[in-house]
């Protein structure tokens, strides 16, 4: 893994910042002009005043946009939808974890203005977390399927609908049902998923769009990441498997490159390997599709900034939620919290580097002709994961 002290081809910025104030879990989405972006985040750990900062030249400057809302109470999660007439719509969907509760609004203005909020009291599940950690389009132009956790580390699914409703913000009125517990294969694939507290699970869709897959955060840590397939849009879910070292960690989010690559960015948190020079920092994993369903490693992994220990607690590794998007031209931009900063003369029980200052949110931007311009100048700089052992 990269030091930090040598020269990368990716650029660091910030994008929201208050000196001694935490700012959490940022969520994106790129508007179809290709240029602006809207990110949404707490200024709490997973709860506390909604946030809202909107850029107009794909990331390069940033402003503050205000929302009349007061807090989330969980984590908030950004989806683009398609209106006719060529319009768009935002959601931002939250949750009240303990009552189980989902919460959701839109803005068809790129965020200037939203509907009230609306609810969901959820039957059946033990609480709802992190909802929704994915959402994903289904066969219908109007319908989507989005997935989330309760405490028993059981995953369901909800189902989205577009409805014409000339009463409702904009015209059209987003109406959630159909809630579902993933049907893994077989009853021990659930034991399993439930046993390595399988959670807040990123999906990516196949390039021909016939598969998709679910990457899953082992909470309870005693296993790598898990992955998950499906053919028939999340109806139906194979038996979760481990993933290799290169992609175990929390909180997976997924963008193809043009080229086809994917890059995913999460948490790099490895349970069965603590020693690693990145554990609890924000990564970024190129690879294949293919990679995923042979359970190879990938092409490379690089660390996107270091995270010293969390500022409140004895934990580390508290950043890795990342909105993750890609422009026109191809620049990744990719934008998380974390403890980027340590607090001079501090010390953490877990964390060598000391405690860190509490968190804000950093953009990183790159290509993946920069990284492999780089890779040739010098291999020895990021060796590829192929030719890593697996932390499994």
């Amino acid at each position: 893994m990269l030091d930090l002290a040598v020269a990368a081809p990716w650029t660091l910025s910030v994008v929201a910042r208050r000196e001694g104030q935490y700012l959490g879990q940022p969520t994106t989405v790129l508007f179809q002009d290709g240029k602006t972006l809207l990110t949404a985040y707490p200024d709490g750990h997973g709860q506390g005043k909604l946030l809202l900062s909107r850029s107009h030249n794909g990331g390069n400057t940033w402003c503050p946009v205000e929302v009349d809302v007061a807090t989330v109470p969980e984590v908030p999660t950004l989806y683009k939808l398609p209106l006719p007439g060529g319009r768009e719509r935002v959601l931002l969907v939250t949750c009240q974890v303990a009552k189980g509760i989902l919460e959701w609004m839109w803005s068809d203005d790129q965020g200037n203005s939203w509907s009230p909020r609306k609810q969901w009291r959820l039957e059946g599940t033990r609480g709802a977390i992190v909802a929704l950690a994915s959402l994903w389009p289904l066969a219908q132009r109007d319908r989507f399927r989005g997935i989330f956790h309760d405490f028993n580390f059981d995953n369901f699914t909800v189902e989205l609908e577009l409805v014409a409703d000339p009463t409702a913000p904009g015209g059209f009125d987003c109406r959630f049902s159909q809630l579902t517990p993933i049907p893994f294969a077989s009853e021990g694939g659930r034991l399993r998923a439930r046993a390595a507290g399988l959670c807040e699970a990123g999906a990516v869709v196949s390039p021909d769009g016939a598969s998709m897959a679910l990457l899953f955060r082992p909470q309870n840590k005693k296993t790598n990441a898990m992955i998950s397939f499906s053919r028939d849009r999340g109806s139906t879910w194979s038996d979760p498997v481990e993933l290799p070292g290169s992609l175990t960690g929390e909180r997976h989010t997924a963008r193809y490159a043009p080229d086809g690559r994917l890059v995913i960015c999460f948490r790099d948190y490895s349970p069965l390997n603590p020693t690693n020079p990145s554990h609890g920092d924000w990564v970024a994993w190129v690879g294949t599709w293919d990679d995923l369903v042979q359970s190879r490693e990938g092409y490379c992994r690089i660390r996107l900034h270091r995270n010293f220990g969390n500022s409140t607690n004895a934990n580390i590794g508290d950043c890795g939620y990342t909105g993750l998007e890609v422009l026109p031209n191809g620049c990744i931009v990719a934008i998380s919290y974390g403890h980027w900063e340590v607090q001079p003369g501090s010390k953490h029980p877990n964390h060598p580097g000391g405690r860190g200052k509490p968190p804000y949110l950093l953009q990183a931007r790159f290509t993946l002709t920069e990284i492999d311009q780089w890779l040739q100048v010098d291999k020895n700089l990021l060796m590829p994961l192929s030719e890593r052992r697996s932390l499994s």
